[in-house]
């Protein structure tokens, strides 16, 4: 008997690898992906829920700016990009539109129906919240995905502000209701 046959006689083949050790291989990557997938999942929605909180800001940002250049009746308004509410009550007399976060403008949706949604939250069972100033402004407990980012400019009046808020498809405000015409997690600005 030659040294070589003795050897390999003793020993497994050179060639691979045995049915256990794949076993076990693949047994350590099952552990690895369950705990790898619930970390990657929590770490998007994260992502989703800060880029619908930096659109509201961005449509805060526009709102202030077109506020200050002197949005304050129909005609301007709709040189804007908004609609005109003129209830005869100043307090209520309002510019308001839709934000566009690809263009970074309003669009006059009024008579061409609604606009595509484009929130990103998805998350449906937590209770966080993000604070704009001394409000809550999202709540990641909500779906944010039917939805966009409403903004109404209040020019006149007492109680000049200017309200951003999210609202879905059918027309309710996401995060529910605080008072009419005021949803419970938006951005309000007050101009006076």
């Amino acid at each position: 008997m030659s040294v070589m046959s003795v050897t390999q006689s003793k020993g497994r083949s050179q060639g691979g690898f045995t049915l256990m050790e794949m076993l076990v291989v693949v047994a350590i990557i099952a552990v690895l992906v369950a705990i790898a997938i619930p970390v990657l999942n929590a770490q998007l929605e994260k992502s989703r829920e800060t880029y619908d909180v930096y659109t509201m800001r961005q449509a805060a940002s526009l709102a202030v700016k077109y506020y200050y250049e002197g949005v304050k009746d129909k005609p301007s308004a709709e040189a804007a990009k908004l609609l005109w509410n003129n209830s005869g009550d100043p307090n209520q007399c309002n510019a308001y539109g839709v934000y566009n976060p690809t263009t970074g403008e309003f669009e006059d949706k009024g008579s061409q129906g609604p606009t595509k949604a484009y929130g990103k939250g998805t998350k449906q069972s937590t209770s966080s919240t993000y604070t704009y100033g001394d409000r809550e402004i999202y709540k990641t407990g909500e779906d944010y995905t039917n939805a966009v980012v409403l903004v109404s400019i209040y020019p006149m009046g007492n109680n000049k502000h200017i309200d951003v808020y999210w609202k879905n498809k059918k027309g309710k405000y996401i995060g529910g209701d605080d008072g009419p015409n005021n949803p419970k997690y938006s951005i309000r600005i007050d101009l006076n």
